[in-house]
Formats: C-alpha cells, sequence, structure tokens
C-alpha cells in the first residue's frame, strides 16, 4: 500500500472511532447499535493496517512505534468488551473510543511504510508477550487517566462510579505491567546477562510501576483514599515517559532499535 493510502485508512479509522464516541453520547438521539457499527467499522480498518504492518515485514508488527501504536489502537475494542462482561464496565464505552480514536489520528502523522529491521536482542520467545502484556497495561491506563479527569466533574453517585471505575482499570493496569516487567527482566538476561540494568526507560517502567502500586495502596486506605486518583493521574504521565521518551528523545537506551 502507498503512504498515502495508509494514512487514509488510519484517518477514516480515527474519524469512525470519533463517530462512535459521538453516537454513543447522544444515545437518546441514536441507537446504540449505530455506535457499535461505527466503532466495529473503525476497528476493521486497524485491524487491516496491523494485518499490513506483519505482511510488509514478516514478523509480529511489534518492533517501531508505529507498529506499536497501530496494535494499540485495535486493543479498546476487545478490552472493552472484557471489561463490559467481566466487570459491568459497559459505561466506559465513550473512553475506550476516545483513546482508540487518539491513538489513529497519531499515526496519520507517521511514516508509515518503513520496514524495520528485526534486531537480534528481539528474537526472543519473550518478545511478544512482553509487548502484549505492556500494550494491554497501557491501554487500561489511558481510560484510567480519562476516567480520572472526568471524575473531578463528577459528585454523589457518578464520582463513586467513576472512582469504582478507575480501580477496576487500574486492577488489570498494575498485573500486566508487573507481568511486563517480569518477562523483560528474563528476556534481558538472556540476552545481555543480567536482570535489570538501571536503562532510561527501565527506571522510568519502574516509577510507573510503582505510582500505580501507590494507587492501589492509596485506594485501600479509608483516610488516603480521596488522593488515590492522583497517582492514576501521574500514573500515566509516567506510561507516557516510558513509552515515548527512549524511542523518541535520544537517551542511549538500549531498548532504541530503531
Amino acid at each position: 500500500m502507498s503512504p498515502t493510502l495508509l494514512k487514509l485508512i488510519a484517518l477514516f479509522a480515527a474519524i469512525f472511532y470519533y463517530g462512535a464516541l459521538t453516537t454513543e453520547l447522544w444515545k437518546k438521539k441514536c441507537p446504540v447499535i449505530l455506535s457499535r457499527i461505527l466503532w466495529g467499522i473503525g476497528f476493521a480498518l486497524n485491524t487491516a493496517l496491523v494485518v499490513n504492518n506483519y505482511l510488509l515485514n514478516g514478523y509480529v508488527p511489534f518492533v517501531s512505534m508505529y507498529q506499536v501504536l497501530t496494535f494499540l489502537g485495535m486493543c479498546f475494542l476487545p478490552i472493552w468488551l472484557l471489561m463490559r462482561y467481566a466487570r459491568g464496565g459497559g459505561w466506559m464505552a465513550p473512553y475506550f473510543m476516545f483513546a482508540a480514536g487518539f491513538v489513529m489520528t497519531g499515526l496519520c502523522f507517521m511514516d508509515a511504510t518503513s520496514v524495520w529491521e528485526f534486531a537480534p536482542a528481539l528474537q526472543s520467545p519473550f518478545f511478544i508477550p512482553h509487548v502484549l502484556v505492556y500494550m494491554i497495561s497501557y491501554c487500561m491506563g489511558a481510560v484510567a487517566f480519562i476516567i480520572a479527569v472526568l471524575s473531578y466533574f463528577k459528585k454523589g453517585d457518578d464520582l463513586k462510579r467513576y472512582e469504582n471505575g478507575i480501580y477496576d482499570c487500574i486492577t488489570i493496569v498494575f498485573p500486566f505491567m508487573t507481568m511486563g516487567m517480569f518477562f523483560g527482566s528474563i528476556w534481558a538476561n538472556e540476552i545481555w546477562g543480567h536482570f535489570w540494568s538501571w536503562d532510561t526507560k527501565e527506571n522510568f517502567s519502574l516509577v510507573t510501576w510503582s505510582l500505580y502500586m501507590l494507587y492501589l495502596h492509596f485506594r485501600r486506605n479509608a483516610k488516603l483514599k480521596k488522593y488515590a486518583r492522583i497517582f492514576a493521574l501521574i500514573g500515566f504521565v509516567g506510561i507516557i515517559f516510558t513509552f515515548l521518551f527512549a524511542n523518541v528523545f535520544n537517551t542511549g537506551s538500549v531498548h532504541s532499535y530503531s
């Protein structure tokens, strides 16, 4: 596919995600099924980009920032379905839609055609599970951040629902982030001979993990519970630094393969 076509697909995926968001917010005037159809079309376009990345590169598309963000955009719908049926989180749909649309909007400004070298350090059985569990945790961290921001404008029962929603998200963020660090440490020992190197990205990942741990501790303390949302906010800032810092800026991180 040409670069222009790939960017158009990403753009239309974002448009359909935002369209689903709009109709979801106007439930009184728009049938819910319309929102789901639009979300499904956006998801299908998103999936097409992931498949294209796989065919273009010949391996699981988790190497470049573009590839990972494309996959991240595809995560929101399946995880929302899990939240809906396992935790009664159907009301969170607009926030999953917005996050997916935001990610796909960013793809419109990135190089979609480069074939990235599958570096020897990445050729490990831990590569896929390490990235996959982190993508799940980042997805839920983004949604928790959106809900946490909006919770400051809620009162009464609505506030309680939003606070519970943040908790439901972070009880997924934390264990999956823990698994990501676990897989990463075993992988690091396999290729570099040590479990931890205090690398820039590793340091940010540890800080981010600690922030979500603090959220869970504050949430369980009656006196500190009202401050827990702060860690949902700054925890997502930690995700942004962990995910982007070593790759976008020249930090000398061993995690910068491109």
